[in-house]
């Protein structure tokens, strides 16, 4: 019997060990890459990618709710030809909305499939601690992924047990299985 591949794979892990060609992650309309995953991002990847974030939001500037994209840096070597940054806060510090995030993910996930990309890692967008609720976003990303899971392979990595159970529940999977 043949194995069906998933089309959607939830993994709780190091959102620095994408194993896809694109890269999504929560951002600011300004490329401030200072606090939590930003942060762990320049470290793993390489400070160019947070000038480069700065650089293309002044170039293009980026409304709340968009997306712009960067080099890979050092994720070039797992695979990863670009990052996608969803605009959900104007400054790290701002607010930011469930809507926000939809919007901003459907948009990028749209532009990710648009540049050909086979596969995308993403982590929870706006779950950092002082934005949403984390059963809220895990249930509009397993929306917005199940709305693309035929045009492309997605992986959602992220070290927050709570967000990745969520998950699980909203795609029907066991939680035991997915941290092996």
């Amino acid at each position: 019997m043949e194995k069906i591949e998933k089309k959607v794979k939830i993994v709780e892990g190091n959102i620095c060990y994408p194993k896809s060609e694109a890269l999504i992650l929560p951002s600011n309309t300004r490329g401030i890459m200072s606090r939590g995953i930003l942060r762990r991002i320049v470290k793993d990847g390489w400070s160019m990618i947070e000038k480069e974030a700065k650089k293309v939001v002044t170039e293009e500037s980026v409304e709340v709710g968009g997306y712009f994209s960067t080099i890979p840096g050092r994720f070039k070597r797992r695979g990863v030809k670009k990052i996608y940054h969803c605009a959900i806060k104007r400054l790290p510090s701002d607010y930011t909305s469930v809507i926000i995030v939809e919007s901003a993910l459907r948009r990028t996930m749209e532009n990710v499939i648009e540049d050909g990309m086979d596969s995308v890692a993403m982590c929870g967008i706006g779950i950092e601690p002082g934005d949403l609720d984390v059963k809220t976003v895990a249930r509009i990303m397993s929306d917005v992924c199940r709305s693309f899971q035929d045009r492309i392979k997605i992986r959602i990595i992220d070290d927050n047990k709570e967000f990745i159970k969520e998950l699980c529940i909203f795609f029907g999977e066991d939680y035991e299985e997915n941290v092996k």
